[in-house]
């Protein structure tokens, strides 16, 4: 998978929010820099992610820590524009917000 299409994923994914916030709330953003804060009401913490831990993030979606509950990962999605096109269309606000979980966590522990 080329750099140009990991980029695309995460341009893709997180130009969504802060209004895919599910289960941590987005409260700031740049996304030129593809940096970002997060609120975890229930935990009352504070965290930020970075391009850095968005790349660490993509390859975990391809594994069993993506959720069973979420949209399907083709194994081939970073590989084709027009699967990936197809992927983002059929996602939601769970499965970004999921993907943040990843970057954050290393798993999705809520949803």
């Amino acid at each position: 998978m080329s750099e140009a299409n990991k980029e695309q994923f995460l341009q893709s994914v997180m130009e969504n929010f802060p209004e895919s916030s599910e289960c941590l709330r987005c409260t700031k953003w740049n996304y030129k820099k593809l940096e970002f804060n997060f609120f975890d009401e229930e935990e009352e913490k504070k965290y930020s992610v970075n391009k850095e831990k968005l790349l660490a993030a993509i390859p975990l979606i391809f594994t069993d820590k993506w959720g069973k509950g979420l949209t399907k990962v083709p194994a081939n999605l970073l590989q084709d524009t027009e699967v990936l096109e197809d992927w983002l269309c059929e996602a939601d606000a769970w499965d970004f917000d999921a993907f943040i979980q990843l970057a954050i966590f290393g798993e999705v522990i809520y949803g």
